[in-house]
């Protein structure tokens, strides 16, 4: 390839490939319309696993801070409204 483009946003790591300036390393949840409309292929599929969410690890469960327990409360939702949607995507993958 001729050039070089380095940008350090998802967002725009994926639309440059989708304008065919190169490849991306991305998150799979902004590639996913694209890679479906074959806009995008996946490059190197052995090396790109599925991210399954971020995990909290605090030490016990008494006394938790307010301002961590709002954090994971905002985490918890989140992450069911993700298996939601996913949800809504394909009924026949539900784990």
């Amino acid at each position: 390839m001729d050039g070089q483009v380095t940008v350090n946003d998802a967002h725009l790591a994926t639309r440059a490939a989708v304008d065919g300036l190169g490849i991306a390393l991305t998150t799979e949840a902004l590639a996913e319309p694209f890679l479906r409309s074959g806009q995008l292929v996946r490059a190197l599929k052995e090396w790109s696993p599925s991210f399954k969410g971020f995990f909290v690890y605090y030490p016990g469960h008494r006394q938790v801070p307010t301002c961590l327990r709002a954090f994971i409360d905002v985490i918890r939702a989140a992450r069911g409204s993700a298996a939601a949607r996913s949800s809504l995507k394909n009924p026949l993958t539900q784990d």
